[in-house]
């Protein structure tokens, strides 16, 4: 089947959130009453699988997570984290060629803003992201598979963790590409061998052209745009 999406990840694909996300947390933390590591590779460690995952290492009832997510969203508007460097003109070129769409389990006023400020959002034809209508990446996968008549091997995800790889999986997607310059991912956990090792945004190309090399050749591209409303 020919490619004909590209959903990409926010956070660890687009931007290089992480650190922002230790910043609110401690802020979390310490209005909590609660102890947050101040070392960025200790926080990576305890944040584990998931935001759920965090919680519970910061012993942080589930009482508590309404106001949780109330500081975080106000603290995470405030926070302005840096393209990965590259990532812009690898949007751009698959642009040309690909509808692309955005996938992110952030909330949607933070994204938005900064995908204007940087000058990103003119390339994706669909922003979802959380906000009151939100399905999750699972069940987003399936609704636009079932919109617009997409088979299972016509997307390809770019996420950048564990929990990326396996919700996309879920969803029966073929095609699964694990940056590693974002969050990271756990290689020794992981049953998972990448077409290539996307160290840079620039790698993300090479492994599309690997995916598909018949369409993604530099000698000829087919354009795949889909009408989306």
């Amino acid at each position: 089947m020919t490619l004909k999406v590209i959903l990409f990840d926010y956070d660890g694909v687009l931007v290089n959130s992480f650190p922002n996300i230790h910043k609110v947390y401690q802020i979390i933390c310490q209005q909590l009453g609660r102890k947050c590591p101040t070392d960025l590779e200790t926080f990576r460690k305890i944040y584990g699988y998931s935001y759920v995952e965090l919680r519970k290492n910061l012993n942080i009832p589930p009482e508590e997570y309404t106001e949780v997510e109330r500081i975080y969203r106000e603290e995470i508007l405030k926070q302005q984290p840096p393209l990965f460097e590259g990532i812009k003109e690898v949007i751009q070129t698959l642009s040309q060629h690909y509808t692309l769409i955005l996938l992110s389990n952030n909330v949607k006023e933070e994204v938005l803003p900064k995908l204007t400020h940087f000058g990103l959002l003119p390339y994706f034809k669909k922003i979802i992201a959380e906000d009151e209508n939100y399905l999750g990446k699972t069940e987003s996968i399936l609704q636009l598979m079932k919109e617009f008549s997409l088979a299972s091997d016509q997307i390809v995800f770019i996420g950048d963790r564990d929990i990326d790889y396996d919700l996309a999986t879920k969803a029966g997607l073929k095609h699964i590409i694990l940056v590693e310059y974002g969050w990271g991912y756990s290689k020794e956990k992981l049953d998972y061998n990448p077409l290539v090792l996307i160290k840079k945004p620039q790698d993300l190309l090479e492994a599309i052209d690997r995916i598909e090399p018949s369409q993604n050749s530099k000698k000829e591209r087919v354009s795949t745009h889909l009408k989306l409303d």
